[in-house]
């Protein structure tokens, strides 16, 4: 619909040249009309009739109005036989009165229209200022929080700072919002960009680790949009503090594709998985808990060196939109 926004809520073109497009369309209709009478021999009007509605409903009531004239004109001239009969009169007066009546009716459609779209406009734009001062709140709340990891211990400031981490990657979800028709969706490719470049930013590794991400370019809505990019920050931020130990240098690199279903991937060339530790942090169970609500699997796949992560929901885009 919003397609149509500048055809029915805007008019840049000016009068004399809606009104020349009418008349042209008018014309293409009488010829229509005109052929279809000498292959036939009977005349007729309904041919000029969609010319009038179209008129009226793209442009406005003067377009109407004049292609209703134009219509009536051209129906007189293709009915004529030579007399100016009761007939003639009869027929050409109730086609005035029709094609009268169809520029009233294409002009009530249009102000119709016009309603629904200005609607869906505004709701639109409502949509956008909640999602946009729902970012601004998160994003609040993060710097809050970040502001309160600097008064604890060690582990606490950690975990407050995994915390705003969170909170951050939820405002980023809202940064790259857009409404679409009656969804909400998020494209993939500048989110998770922006996602692993924050916790780079955050996290600053001691040695040289580059990044790289490869995303088709798609959107998903978007609480499945939030959940990939919360996992995506969770393994990201695994590797950056596990994988490069000793300012060890390597790459971080995050693949999503949408190919018979989601898949994720999040792979690095550090030192690889630990056998001997057991994944129970936070962390790892909100990577666990949010790879079901996509009705996904997790799967961890040995490198040499290093370590991928991989997220694949085959059935489809699990969770509720």
């Amino acid at each position: 619909m919003n397609r149509l926004y500048p055809l029915v809520l805007e008019h840049r073109l000016p009068t004399a040249i809606r009104y020349g497009i009418s008349c042209c369309v008018m014309v293409v209709c009488a010829l229509f009309q005109l052929a279809l009478q000498m292959q036939t021999g009977w005349p007729g009007y309904f041919l000029l009739l969609p010319g009038v509605f179209v008129s009226g409903l793209v442009f406005d009531r003067g377009s109407g109005v004049l292609a209703a004239v134009i219509a009536v004109s051209a129906g007189a001239y293709l009915s004529y036989a030579g007399a100016v009969g009761l007939d003639f009169l009869t027929a050409n007066v109730l086609f005035a009165i029709t094609a009268a009546g169809t520029a009233a009716v294409a002009e009530f459609q249009r102000a119709e229209l016009r309603r629904v779209m200005l609607a869906d406009k505004t709701k639109a734009l409502l949509l956008q200022e909640m999602a946009h001062r729902t970012k601004n709140n998160l994003a609040i709340l993060g710097g809050m929080i970040r502001l309160e990891a600097r008064h604890g211990g060690p582990e606490v400031a950690a975990a407050l700072q995994a915390t705003s981490r969170r909170v951050q990657v939820m405002a980023e979800v809202y940064d790259h919002l857009a409404i679409k028709e009656e969804s909400r969706s998020v494209d993939m490719r500048y989110f998770l960009n922006d996602v692993v470049e924050k916790v780079f930013q955050s996290l600053a590794p001691s040695g040289p680790v580059a990044f790289k991400v490869l995303c088709e370019n798609f959107s998903l809505p978007h609480n499945q949009a939030l959940a990939v990019g919360i996992i995506v920050n969770e393994l990201v931020t695994n590797a950056l503090k596990y994988a490069f130990p000793d300012q060890k240098a390597g790459y971080v690199t995050v693949e999503l594709s949408k190919n018979e279903g989601l898949n994720l991937a999040v792979s690095d060339n550090g030192i690889g998985f630990d056998e001997t530790t057991e994944s129970v942090g936070l962390g790892s169970t909100i990577v666990q808990l949010l790879t079901q609500q996509l009705e996904a699997e997790l799967t961890y796949q040995r490198l040499d060196p290093g370590l991928r992560v991989m997220v694949r929901a085959r059935s489809g885009l699990g969770g509720s939109h």
